[in-house]
């Protein structure tokens, strides 16, 4: 096994990846200097109920999961550029909508709910089979190493501007700022070429044939990832809120510190995984992962935080990237039927989120809300459930 930055040398990218992460990029801006604060927005707003937020992303990713094979049926009608432009609009307006909480929390919320979840159907499928598509099968993992590591030197101040906003100017500022951001994610999407796909299972049909046994191995792993990144993103952020007292800017400052020291440790790991056994590099991920989940139990101040998470999130970029590597080429390895494995891929990854919640809301009101990490340590396992290939038909 050799292991070289200048293997990184031969990583190439096309106009339409660039293009395409572009555009992913602005999003995830968009989204990241809300972050971790929107949960805690509802937390707050909800007189601190866990169960409230819960039940806010529960009806999401519900809504996200049903109404994903509608969304893949507009493929071949819209094609895949067409539905993410599309999409653009609903994920800004989500955002919009929460500038008039305090006139009407409820009728503020549920156009946020309904706008989120649009975006998120009209976006996830045609983004995923194309970035698939666009990027190369031999340095996939460099690729993704590269495009995530350029996003993270570009998000680490994403936290701490999400929490010095809101310290000093309010919640509406940052929710204004993000809208903003969201109005020039579209533009990248002009520069990406047009690839159709025509989406061949019924509505019906796509949830019998996610359960069949041939795609068990799919399931399970995608529930697995989708049940312990759930927790990273709506419980994580409640704990570390509690625990530092409702202090915003101790927050942004932690994770955005967290993010720094992960970046080169990434160039690693997409090195790693094109040189070495991707089956070996993602089983070694998820142990490494799992452990950052069971050792979290035992935090109890700011300065664990740090540590810990950083050890966590050591093992998630490990896990993280192989996991999406092998997403990718399994997804591309089904041919024509790269839309139905994306598809299946996504409903699986939103019943893992949504059923870890309603487990962990009723565990959390009987054990306390480090449950919910236990939980997410026994989900992480799954995810070596990949190591099988699935073929899609």
């Amino acid at each position: 096994m050799r292991l070289s930055i200048k293997d990184y040398k031969n990583v190439h990218f096309s106009s339409n990846i660039i293009a395409l992460y572009l555009n992913r990029l602005l999003l995830q801006i968009a989204f990241n200097v809300v972050g971790i604060f929107l949960v805690i927005f509802f937390f707050i707003e909800f007189d601190k109920s866990v169960n409230a937020v819960i039940a806010i992303f529960v009806a999401i990713y519900l809504g996200h999961g049903l109404l994903t094979p509608l969304g893949a049926q507009l493929l071949k009608s819209w094609g895949m550029k067409r539905m993410m432009m599309i999409a653009m609009p609903f994920a800004l307006l989500a955002t919009f909508s929460l500038l008039f909480w305090d006139k009407n929390p409820i009728v503020s919320l549920t156009f946020y709910l309904v706008f989120i979840v649009i975006y998120k159907v009209l976006y996830w499928i045609p983004y995923h089979v194309d970035f698939a598509k666009f990027t190369n099968k031999r340095t996939r993992g460099r690729q993704i190493s590269v495009l995530k590591n350029a996003s993270q030197l570009i998000l680490m101040a994403s936290p701490f501007l999400g929490g010095a906003i809101i310290v000093f100017f309010g919640f509406n500022s940052l929710f204004l700022l993000s809208t903003f951001i969201f109005a020039t994610a579209l533009f990248p999407l002009f520069f990406v070429e047009r690839t159709e796909e025509e989406f061949t299972f019924g509505y019906f049909e796509t949830f019998r044939k996610l359960f069949l046994k041939k795609h068990r191995a799919l399931l399970l792993a995608c529930v697995g990832d989708g049940a312990q990144s759930v927790v990273t993103a709506v419980i994580w952020p409640i704990f570390i809120f509690l625990l530092l007292k409702g202090e915003f800017l101790s927050v942004g400052i932690i994770s955005s510190l967290t993010i720094l020291l992960l970046i080169v440790f990434r160039f690693f790991v997409g090195d790693l995984i094109d040189t070495w056994s991707k089956r070996k590099v993602l089983t070694i991920g998820s142990i490494v992962y799992t452990s950052g989940w069971i050792i979290k139990i035992f935090i109890e101040t700011a300065l664990q935080i740090f540590i810990i998470d950083t050890y966590h999130k050591a093992g998630s970029v490990i896990n993280r990237t192989s996991f999406d590597v092998a997403l990718y080429e399994q997804a591309v390895d089904n041919g024509h039927f790269i839309d139905e494995y994306t598809v299946l891929k996504e409903i699986s990854i939103n019943i893992g989120r949504a059923g870890m919640l309603i487990v962990a809301g009723v565990l959390i009101g009987i054990f306390g809300i480090k449950a919910a990490f236990i939980m997410a340590a026994f989900a992480t396992l799954f995810m070596t459930m990949l190591n099988r290939k699935v073929s899609v038909e």
